[in-house]
């Protein structure tokens, strides 16, 4: 999400009123490993684990990964940074390209997952509405469609159709709310009703052209830097497209001790 996000606070406003590459490792982890799966995961049986190329990203490195068992069912998918990642960062809240980090998905992620790629978008100084995500905060995306579809987005003003044509009423997670207008090369954002400041972390969803395209942790920088660890069920679309694919049911924010890698991740997972 950034901060251009057309008619952002009116929603806002209107919510909190009335709801207040590549390569594989197989190996038992331990301890020692607590990067690869999250804190209630350790000292569980051997995973496959598949990691995507790293990237530069502030004065560290990022990459994407996944956790697979040996029925096949992802246990765990998501963003591993450095901690060198969380500094360093783009200081031009203009500069948007600067502050975006793609990083692309092993093939064994998206064989058995919706997802096809995910971003980091960093946010120097948050964005709309005011005194509530204007504060320095990472986007984690977790994208459902190609990056060439994503890029493909034009601005909201350019050609609105795409983002004014929501899923269908059916698929629509409890609570959640389409905000007005939508972002390039990102889409339409829609937000947990039940969300109040002050604001450290929330789990939005984003759609195009009638259908759901990305999921998003949003946590801010000071949360990250903390290194606290924090796990949650979100709230299920009740249709999925596309189908034949494991869907997580919760994410999770967390450091590794003893490697000071930060995570956030989804999990969970169950076939729809």
């Amino acid at each position: 999400m950034k901060k251009k996000i057309v008619h952002y606070q009116v929603l806002f406003v209107f919510v909190i009123i009335f709801f207040s590459s590549c390569y594989k490792e197989g190996r038992q982890t331990t301890v020692a490993d607590a990067g690869t799966v999250s804190a209630d995961k350790l000292n569980s049986s051997i995973e496959n684990v598949f990691k995507g190329p790293e990237i530069q990203m502030g004065n560290g490195k990022a990459r994407s990964w996944i956790s697979i068992n040996h029925d096949g069912v992802p246990v765990e998918l998501g963003i591993e940074m450095t901690d060198g990642a969380l500094y360093g960062l783009p200081q031009d809240p203009e500069d948007v390209a600067a502050a975006t980090f793609v990083l692309p998905l092993h093939k064994k992620a998206s064989d058995v997952t919706p997802f096809d790629h995910l971003v980091i978008n960093w946010n120097v100084q948050g964005h709309e509405p005011k005194h509530v995500f204007d504060v320095p905060h990472f986007d984690f995306h977790f994208y459902m469609i190609s990056e060439g579809d994503r890029m493909a987005i034009p601005p909201y003003e350019v050609a609105p159709a795409g983002f004014d044509k929501l899923p269908p009423h059916a698929y629509w997670p409890d609570l959640y709310f389409p905000t007005p207008g939508g972002v390039p090369q990102m889409g339409k954002h829609w937000i947990d009703g039940t969300f109040a400041p002050p604001f450290t972390k929330t789990f939005i969803y984003g759609s195009y052209n009638g259908r759901f395209t990305f999921l998003e942790p949003m946590v801010i920088r000071d949360y990250l830097v903390q290194g606290t660890s924090y796990t949650t069920a979100f709230r299920q679309l009740h249709v999925f497209d596309p189908v034949n694919k494991y869907y997580p049911q919760q994410y999770n924010i967390y450091k590794d001790p003893v490697s000071s890698k930060h995570y956030v991740t989804l999990s969970d997972f169950v076939w729809r």
